[in-house]
């Protein structure tokens, strides 16, 4: 059993994982931006770590200052929650380097589905059902046309390479 459990995230999310972790007596570490001092995260959480400014690329996303946080604390693991750095397979990665538990899919799993389109070829050949749908990209209006055309209506269009974050 886990002895102490960082969690890399904050709000809800983080709130979440510590209320859980609470009732199976898991002690946790919160980590927090500037902006984040006096959250309800943080104040549930058995310790806390300041780990940056309040932009997330300066704190929730930097994985070192996540690392270095476990390790002051002596996390034995990590919850991303999602979000941040739940999908980096990199980070997943670092934690397994450092001798600290990811809670979470393994790197290469976070690698292989990582990418909508690559995870929807995988799910084909494991027999999943899936959507109808494109494994090429729109990369212009008459092809994201053409393609609805040939898969019916109504559509959604999903970005491959990101873009559905903030604050970063």
């Amino acid at each position: 059993m886990i002895r102490k459990l960082l969690v890399a995230n904050r709000g809800e999310i983080a709130v979440r994982i510590l209320r859980s972790a609470a009732e199976s007596g898991i002690p946790c570490v919160a980590v927090f931006a500037r902006d984040d001092e006096n959250a309800l995260h943080v104040r549930l959480a058995d310790e806390a770590e300041h780990i940056g400014p309040s932009p997330s690329g300066e704190s929730y996303l930097r994985v070192d200052r996540i690392l270095e946080a476990a390790k002051k604390h002596r996390a034995e693991a990590i919850h991303p929650g999602y979000g941040f750095l739940s999908e980096n397979a990199g980070f997943a990665a670092a934690c397994a380097e450092a001798g600290i538990v990811f809670i979470g899919p393994s790197p290469d799993s976070i690698r292989r589905l990582g990418s909508k389109t690559a995870a929807r070829m995988l799910a084909k050949q494991a027999g999943a059902p899936v959507v109808p749908g494109s494994e090429e990209p729109a990369t212009d209006i008459a092809r994201a046309r053409a393609l609805a055309r040939q898969i019916g209506y109504p559509v959604l269009l999903k970005a491959a390479a990101g873009g559905g974050g903030r604050d970063v």
